[in-house]
């Protein structure tokens, strides 16, 4: 877990650690619009191959995968949070860019994977002997029902007409329905797969499966993933604390999806670019832009305390970025407060705000994290703000009296 929460914050983070660099291309994880995509991954620096083909061995991802049971030759994955944006749509788009299927699918036939960077696209073979099955099966997960599931898959199949590379949909990860198939040429067959289905998903969750049945010497060639789904947010943007096993109510969102567009209050979301990791705000050209968060919190117990951590990163002195946090009872009063970067012009860390104190907490059962971000430069280059996860740790008052009393 410590490991995949690492990778989600350095790829949101690379990016913009120099906070110098241009806009990605239009098309790229994008899908159209600043927070439509999940885009898988961030931007990881490749390894050179004299081969176009570059086996999955020499990718930096290799360490992670090296610590699967090869014996086996598959891996787990990890499920992908179904976040949402702005007309509660959430669309997960991998174009082969970098092989980040390989930490969010469950793989079988791991063996028979090549990922070719420069094409990009990610190569299923046939080979040894009889015949071959892969499987890459997604798990998409959420805390709000989704609906209207539609899945594409774009590539090429090359071999004999027995050789099929099909995409499926499930609701339990057992039971795939509603296939959609391509079959193999020997010259190739480029296909585009659809399946949707918008009666029997409707539900917290759902699976999607690539599967690829093949005979030596086939391979398929997949070029573009797209799942995308009508998402039901809650009734009330909030967030309800629960505590750990020591009492504490604890939040952690490390941004590896876009629900924070939903379970906070946005103003002008349209100028926040979410990508795996991290909340950007980039400079409008000629022009000031800003986009207000404001998040409620609530707890089943008075509260004694409350930490809130941010990692976040901003560039005042060449982008013109600011950014303020302040804590609230009421979501109007602050309570608590602190503006980065100052007169310095670049911050990248920690920024912890308190409230500690029994007069100014009283018997409040809630309270609300407010950011801002803000550009006044207008300088489009590169993002100016960067969010990368927001945890809060509270102490409830029932957990307080139990420490006081305690022999």
């Amino acid at each position: 877990m410590a490991r995949t929460f690492l990778l989600a914050m350095v790829s949101g983070l690379l990016p913009l650690v120099a906070l110098g660099r241009p806009a990605a291309q239009a098309g790229e994880g994008s899908v159209g619009a600043p927070l439509l995509a999940l885009a898988p991954g961030g931007s990881v620096a490749l390894e050179k191959s004299a081969s176009p083909l570059v086996a999955l061995a020499t990718s930096p991802f290799a360490a992670a995968w090296r610590s699967q049971p090869t014996a086996a030759d598959r891996t787990k994955g990890r499920p992908v949070e179904i976040g949402g944006d702005r007309v509660r749509r959430f669309i997960y788009c991998d174009t082969f860019r970098e092989p980040w299927c390989l930490e969010d699918a469950a793989v079988e036939g791991l063996s028979a994977l090549r990922w070719d960077p420069q094409a990009p696209a990610l190569l299923l073979e046939g080979h040894g002997p009889g015949r071959r099955r892969l499987r890459l099966t997604y798990r998409f997960t959420a805390p709000y029902d989704a609906k209207e599931l539609v899945a594409s898959l774009e590539g090429d199949i090359a071999g004999s007409p027995r050789d099929r590379v099909s995409l499926a949909l499930s609701l339990d990860g057992r039971d795939f329905i509603l296939p959609a198939r391509a079959c193999g040429r020997p010259a190739g067959n480029p296909f585009h797969l659809t399946t949707t289905s918008s009666y029997y998903f409707d539900g917290p969750g759902f699976w999607i499966r690539v599967e690829a049945d093949l005979q030596p010497g086939s391979r398929v060639v997949l070029r573009r993933f797209v799942a995308n789904c009508r998402v039901k947010p809650p009734g009330r943007p909030e967030v309800m604390l629960s505590p750990d096993l020591e009492g504490r109510l604890v939040y952690t969102d490390a941004l590896a999806s876009s629900r924070i567009l939903h379970l906070a209050e946005v103003e002008n979301p349209s100028a926040l670019e979410w990508q795996r990791g991290a909340l950007l705000l980039r400079g409008r050209e000629g022009a000031p832009a800003q986009a207000v968060i404001r998040q409620r919190f609530l707890a089943p117990d008075p509260l004694r305390s409350v930490l809130v951590r941010v990692h976040h990163a901003v560039n005042r002195r060449e982008l013109g970025g600011t950014t303020s946090f302040a804590l609230s009872l009421d979501g109007r009063t602050p309570l608590a407060s602190c503006t980065t970067p100052g007169d310095e012009g670049v911050f990248r860390g920690i920024t912890e705000l308190k409230l500690d104190s029994a007069a100014a907490l009283g018997d409040a059962r809630q309270f609300y994290l407010h950011i801002t971000l803000s550009n006044d430069k207008g300088l489009a280059t590169a993002p100016s703000n960067v969010l990368s996860a927001i945890e809060v740790e509270a102490v409830p008052a029932e957990r307080d009296s139990r420490a006081a009393v305690a022999p």
